[in-house]
């Protein structure tokens, strides 16, 4: 008989496709959609039985945001081999959902508290042409689609006015108190990826004259739907609704009311997890 003391702590890296899941945390009530968190619980369930087990995760994403590389660590009493395990999980899996990586890892690692760092990317597909304005299905779960003109420029400049320790709370939607809205951005890029290029048939044909705007914020921690709100915002600016200068006194006023608009969830992705 297995022993308490055979308790194991593994690291798993993640991937999973958020369009049919109510996001990472588990939650008390019942919803129609699952979370990624229940899913991983079932699969584990399927391997250990009624033993007790423990999972948690580097940080929650909301219903809809996707995960290239989320994080969680799993305790659990067992003698399977790492490569065995992670073949088992994956196939009590629904196919949305990928074990990429696990590794076993000192009793003490904690797949949150241990985070160094987090970057999020989002991604908008943006529509150049003002008289046809074509959404293209294949990236519809993955991308925000803008039809009007945006101005590049502007928006890199109120987003390089983020870089640094800021009171976030202007960029904070209702979520749990928290003790402090106090944030660090350690980098942010806004680049523009042209298509037509390329013969991979999930990607927009020329005559749709549509860009890929991609958003990247690493910092060292993130409030909720924060990252959703910047890229909302900046894309007011892009469009003339708000100044550039005007990101400083954003943040100055500590309002949610100051800031823009929160981008749908479906563009975000949770990219990279630092320890």
């Amino acid at each position: 008989m297995e022993k308490p003391n055979d308790l194991r702590t593994f690291k798993l890296t993640l991937a999973y496709i958020g369009t049919n899941y109510r996001g990472w945390q588990k939650q008390a009530e019942d919803f129609p959609l699952p979370t990624v968190q229940e899913v991983l619980e079932i699969a584990v369930k399927k391997i250990v039985g009624e033993q007790k087990f423990f999972m948690h995760g580097s940080g929650r994403t909301d219903a809809g945001v996707h995960g290239r590389a989320q994080v969680a660590h799993l305790r659990i009493t067992s003698k399977l081999p790492v490569e065995r395990l992670l073949l088992a999980l994956n196939r009590h899996l629904p196919d949305d959902v990928r074990i990429i990586n696990l590794e076993e890892m000192p009793a003490k690692f904690h797949a949150q508290l241990d985070v160094n760092a987090k970057t999020y990317r989002y991604f908008v597909l943006h529509s150049l042409d003002q008289k046809q304005q074509v959404n293209w299905p294949f990236l519809r779960n993955y991308t925000w689609y803008v039809s009007y003109p945006l101005d590049l420029d502007k928006m890199r400049h109120a987003l390089g006015q983020l870089v640094g320790i800021h009171d976030f709370k202007s960029f904070q939607n209702r979520g749990t108190p928290l003790p402090s809205t106090v944030r660090e951005i350690l980098a942010v890029e806004l680049s523009s990826h042209r298509f037509g290029q390329s013969a991979f048939p999930w990607l927009p044909p020329p005559e749709l004259n549509c860009e890929l705007l991609e958003f990247r914020l690493r910092g060292t921690g993130f409030l909720k739907q924060m990252v959703r709100t910047i890229v909302g915002t900046v894309v007011e600016i892009g469009r003339g609704k708000l100044a550039p200068e005007a990101m400083g006194d954003i943040l100055a006023q500590k309002n949610r009311e100051a800031s823009g608009i929160t981008a749908p969830a479906n563009g975000l992705f949770l990219d990279q997890v630092e320890y």
